[in-house]
């Protein structure tokens, strides 16, 4: 099973990667795309600057790992008319008594929530010989920021059919976000599960807005108690006012955590001025500087990847802030300023899921269940208050 995928992150001019190499792992994803059927036999390639932006790496790095293909015999390649595959090496279908179950992660951009969920497939993927089952990973697919509706739902529709091909029971399903049409997108590609017969487990997001609940099995964090949580950390610097930062079209995870923020504010006697939460590009300067100068010091950002843009732009304009974020990656503790941040289970997210997809394929007329785990808040120095001893 190849578990190997592009995940990075660019943080002003630094790169953060997983920890494989740059070049084997966009060598090995478009293997993997081959091999899998997704780059079809005599199809061109993406244009090697087009496979750099994906990427986030240099040229060199994507011609290096295209010469590695050339060598396999999986791509010819012709000046001036770009990159061919040429051979078509699909790896043996499963046997149909085997339980197989895939992996579907559309993402607009190769940006935070990649990162994050890294951890819970890796998570699955460890469990999968105690639990006595293959993972397909060929579900993870970066749109571009760019995608239309489109372009989404047909993407996805072959990578489903691709799934179909291999015999997939089930798939774990993590929802796309920051698109404009993501609700109708996501609610497309369930009916498509829904008449192949594919078993689902949602993970971190619901497909429908608080109070409500949709009608498959889900496994997250307890988002509400979150925003909760860490919004009463930052009311220990003795503020009377405390904002909340996110992108536009986030997940209904982002709601849910801005519910418990306004509580925390609500039990502290503060009332939740509706002002206090922004929603915007969270790279544009201007909109951050309208933000601080509307009064904002203390934040709460809807994720660690949001919280580091801010305090990068903070620290280019000379404002301080105390900030903090959710997911606790790799990267929280390794900023200029560690961030304080509210860790997500992995693992008992990934356990979890793959107790509610083997009762959810053994008993499939069962009510669907919801669970929200509690995470960990992890105090750094971001936040303005001291870090535990």
């Amino acid at each position: 099973m190849n578990l190997c995928w592009k995940i990075n992150f660019r943080m002003g001019k630094r790169i953060i990667m997983a920890k494989r190499g740059k070049l084997d792992s966009v060598f090995l994803i478009i293997e993997q795309r081959i091999r899998d059927g997704f780059y079809e036999e005599g199809q061109r390639l993406p244009s090697e600057l087009v496979l750099c932006e994906e990427f986030s790496v240099s040229r060199p790095t994507i011609s290096k790992a295209l010469a590695k293909l050339r060598e396999l015999g999986l791509i010819s390649s012709t000046q001036g008319s770009g990159h061919f595959v040429c051979v078509q090496q699909h790896e043996p279908q499963a046997d149909p008594g085997e339980l197989t179950l895939g992996i579907l992660s559309p993402r607009m951009e190769a940006n935070e929530s990649g990162f994050l969920f890294e951890q819970i497939f890796k998570s699955i993927a460890s469990l999968s010989q105690q639990f006595n089952f293959s993972l397909v990973w060929n579900g993870i697919v970066t749109m571009g920021i760019d995608a239309s509706k489109q372009k989404i739902v047909h993407t996805i529709e072959n990578i489903i059919d691709r799934y179909i091909k291999n015999n997939v029971h089930g798939i774990f399903f993590i929802p796309i976000e920051f698109h404009p049409f993501a609700d109708e997108i996501n609610e497309l590609i369930l009916q498509k599960l829904s008449q192949c017969n594919i078993r689902v487990v949602l993970v971190d997001s619901d497909l429908k807005a608080y109070p409500n609940k949709c009608a498959y099995d889900l496994v997250g964090i307890d988002n509400i108690a979150a925003g909760y949580e860490v919004t009463r950390h930052l009311l220990t610097n003795h503020t009377r006012r405390i904002d909340f930062l996110c992108e536009q079209f986030s997940a209904h995870t982002v709601s849910m955590r801005i519910m418990g923020y306004k509580l925390a504010l609500l039990d502290a006697s503060i009332p939740a001025d509706e002002a206090w939460v922004h929603q915007g590009l969270v790279s544009d300067k201007a909109f951050i500087n309208q933000m601080l100068d509307a009064g904002a010091t203390n934040i709460v950002c809807a994720n660690d990847f949001t919280a580091m843009k801010l305090l990068s732009i903070c620290s280019q304009i000379g404002r301080k802030v105390n900030v903090v974020g959710f997911d606790d990656n790799e990267y929280s503790a390794l900023l200029g300023i560690p961030l304080t941040t509210y860790k997500q289970p992995f693992g008992d997210i990934a356990r979890n899921a793959i107790f509610m997809m083997l009762n959810r394929l053994q008993y499939p007329q069962d009510a669907p269940r919801h669970l929200q785990l509690r995470g960990e808040l992890i105090i750094r120095s971001s936040c303005g208050t001291r870090e535990p001893a």
